[in-house]
């Protein structure tokens, strides 16, 4: 059997938590502010695409938000709270060995009897999530979490991967580290960003095939 971690992500999760229970926002640019309406804390891919930063405080943006025709959303959390409940059912039906990271993030231990299954089984999670609950998810499947989560990263952003991507033993996986700052690493902040970029480790990859005993 070939074991595998994967992190299943829900996409944009507060924007779409709100077009499942109001499906006319589906293909509508969304934002949703924070408790006291203040800032955007969640934007749609729309949303996004249309040049709204998180974390923007609203009063700055109104002029843009009705030009755009945006959809202003208050939080729900009890909402939020409840879907990722659901979700989370959804990703035990596939494994014991679950860990709920976020609310809109869990890691899944799963096994297949070959590599080629892990992708496989990765869209049947995909899919499952997204009949039972209506939440899109991406999914990173690789041998380690911080593998898993720069396969996610990835997923996300391929149109040809449509938010499934196994690294698991890829040749492709050192292109993938390669290509991602040292900085986008799970668990590297800017300090030790900045440190590693002092020696010349620039790259994820760089980080992975520096010496052990230097690293510790």
């Amino acid at each position: 059997m070939i074991r595998a971690i994967a992190l299943i992500d829900a996409n944009n999760f507060y924007a779409a938590c709100e077009r499942v229970f109001d499906p006319r926002l589906v293909g509508r640019p969304v934002v949703v502010l924070s408790n006291n309406d203040g800032c955007v804390i969640a934007r749609s891919a729309e949303a996004k695409r249309a040049g709204i930063r998180m974390g923007v405080p609203v009063y700055q943006i109104e002029d843009l938000l009705e030009e755009q025709g945006i959809v202003v959303r208050s939080s729900n959390y009890e909402l939020y709270g409840d879907m990722s409940a659901r979700i989370m059912d959804v990703l035990a039906e596939f494994s014991d060995e679950l860990e709920v990271y976020s609310i809109d993030e869990a890691f899944l231990e799963i096994q297949v009897s070959e590599t080629g299954d892990l992708a496989t089984l990765g869209r049947r999670i995909r899919d499952r999530v997204r009949q039972v609950t209506g939440i899109p998810v991406s999914v990173g499947i690789a041998e380690t979490k911080t593998l898993a989560k720069v396969a996610n990263h990835l997923a996300k952003k391929s149109s040809r991967a449509d938010f499934v991507l196994d690294l698991t033993g890829s040749p492709w996986q050192a292109e993938a580290l390669a290509r991602m700052p040292v900085g986008e690493v799970w668990g590297i902040g800017r300090k030790h960003a900045a440190r590693l970029e002092s020696y010349g480790i620039r790259t994820a990859l760089r980080l992975r095939d520096a010496d052990d005993d230097w690293v510790r």
